[in-house]
This record gives structure tokens, sequence and C-alpha cells, in this order.
């Protein structure tokens, strides 16, 4: 596989799994391009989404983790030192724009892995020089 296209934050994911949710609708077709072209996201991004859906059965709640984890397209990066010291370096500026620690980690992951887009409904990534976010919700949802 070539370099994933697209860093998928926990919102998308959750919005994606639950058809439930008013943003389902207008999450899929970016996912679905996201899943076809190539996504990179990382096991913190992974652990929000497993938290959203901690309540659902074992069953449910481990289809939907592996399902996540078993796309073929889908680049889950670590959380090691590197990304930790960047995303360290990145909070002092970036708190003042609303971004926090795990958002930071998010664009220390982005970096590291060559990654300039973004699939999120969080507005503070939109204040990132360099960043592309790639939002499909209404800004009424």
């Amino acid at each position: 596989m070539g370099k994933a296209l697209i860093y998928v934050d926990s919102n998308y994911w959750i919005y994606w799994l639950d058809s439930t949710l008013p943003e389902h609708p207008h999450v899929a077709a970016i996912m679905n391009e996201a899943i076809e072209n190539g996504i990179t996201t990382n096991y913190v991004t992974l652990l929000e989404v497993a938290h959203h859906i901690r309540g659902l059965p074992k069953a449910s709640f481990s289809n939907f983790m592996e399902s996540i984890q078993n796309l073929s397209t889908v680049v889950l990066t670590e959380l090691d030192s590197q990304t930790v010291t960047l995303a360290l370096r990145l909070l002092p500026d970036y708190a003042s724009r609303g971004l926090g620690g795990r958002d930071c980690i998010i664009l220390a992951a982005m970096h590291l892995a060559d990654v300039t887009s973004i699939a999120t409904h969080d507005r503070a990534f939109r204040a990132i020089r360099g960043i592309r976010v790639v939002d499909g919700i209404p800004a009424r949802i």
C-alpha cells in the first residue's frame, strides 16, 4: 500500500460506525473514499473510538474495533517517544487555538506520516496552517 492520504479523527469513525447519529449520512462518502485511498490514524484515536462504543455488547464492540484495525488501507501509528516529543513541542503553540494534548498527538502523527488532510468535525483543526480539513457535516448539526 502507498502513502495514506488522510488522517481520520475519532469523531468521523464514530459517526460512520453509528448509523443512529445525525452526522452519519454526512460522513459516508468521505469515509468510503478515505478507506479506498488510504487512512492514517493512531492508537490514541482508536482508543477514543473504543471509549465511545464501550457500552455495546462485547461481541459488537470487538467486531467494530477489529473492523477498523483490519482494514487493509488503514495505517495505525504508534504512540512512541518521537510522536510524544513532537506533540509536546506543538501543545504550547496550539493550545490557544483550541487544541489539546490528544489533538497535538494527531498533528504529530500526521506530520510524521507526511499526511496533510484530516477528516474531522473538530473545528479547531481549521486554524492550523498546512492542514486541510475534510468535513461534510453541516455546521448546524
